[in-house]
């Protein structure tokens, strides 16, 4: 079989699960990624190895699991970061937040940064990879996650600072110094919405990363908000990934007299996806 025969069999494959220009995209990027094919080469044979590997990571892909994990690899702002089941899949609206925070940080001399529930640790090193000058640091509360940052970190060839902390426990901020900025992609899906979402995100995505009690949608927020009053430095900015159903609803908790600059930011779809707020620096 040609790597082409292959190519096109596993777009067939796909169809019934992905639409046609996803399951051509998804094929051609393991085609790509994993046995080094461009669709120029067109008489190129598969090896019997190359075969069961491609059957490997086709019935991965049949059962739904995301491709970044059957690969266990994911682009995000330029650089590639390793995933596994430990983290979150770094996503386009996440990206901008990033943008924001690098603009932002133009116009203030901004020197210490905080991302909590790091995750992969996609955004303080991203923020590492364009402000060098920067000290970052990250916290989750999940030892398997911070190992997958750890790993990232030495992989993009930036310095960060991890620590294992869970933000709820109100006690542990006293370990915490402060910062000129604090960053958030917190968990903000009710548990009531499960049903809605798709097997993709429910059967392979952390859970812990994702969902919050139905009764408290802005538990994190509001302890990240309390943890931000605390711990920012004058003139520090807090920037949130949001929710864009309940975003208005997010706003009104921060406290204006607090932050002397408050604002939701839309992102390239014009639907609000960032929080922004910043001390007064005097």
């Amino acid at each position: 079989m040609t790597m082409k025969e292959a190519y096109d069999q596993l777009i067939d494959e796909l169809k019934p699960i992905l639409e046609a220009r996803e399951a051509a995209n998804v094929a051609l990027i393991v085609f790509e990624d994993v046995f080094e094919w461009n669709r120029a080469q067109t008489n190129r044979s598969m090896t019997r190895t190359e075969q069961d590997e491609l059957g490997q990571i086709k019935g991965r892909l049949l059962k739904g699991e995301p491709l970044q994990y059957v690969l266990g690899m994911a682009d995000f702002y330029g650089l590639r970061f390793k995933v596994n089941q430990a983290v979150l899949i770094p996503r386009p609206e996440t990206e901008e937040l990033v943008y924001q925070i690098l603009e932002q940080g133009k116009r203030y001399p901004w020197k210490t940064g905080l991302d909590i529930g790091t995750g992969s640790g996609c955004i303080p090193i991203s923020l590492k990879n364009n402000r060098q000058d920067w000290e970052l640091s990250g916290i989750d509360v999940s030892v398997e996650a911070l190992a997958v940052a750890q790993e990232n970190a030495a992989l993009n060839e930036v310095e960060v600072v991890w620590n294992s902390l869970n933000i709820l426990d109100r006690k542990a901020w006293a370990s915490i110094p402060s910062y000129d900025f604090i960053v958030s992609n917190p968990p903000y899906i009710p548990d009531c919405e499960r049903e809605i979402m798709t097997s993709s995100v429910i059967d392979f995505e952390p859970a812990l990363a994702l969902f919050v009690p139905d009764d408290d949608p802005f538990l994190f927020y509001r302890t990240i908000l309390d943890l931000a009053i605390k711990k920012l430095n004058r003139g520090g900015a807090l920037f949130f990934e949001v929710n864009e159903f309940n975003a208005e609803e997010l706003l009104g908790l921060v406290p204006g007299g607090v932050f002397e600059t408050v604002e939701l930011i839309q992102d390239m779809q014009a639907k609000h996806r960032i929080l922004y707020a910043q001390l007064s620096p005097i």
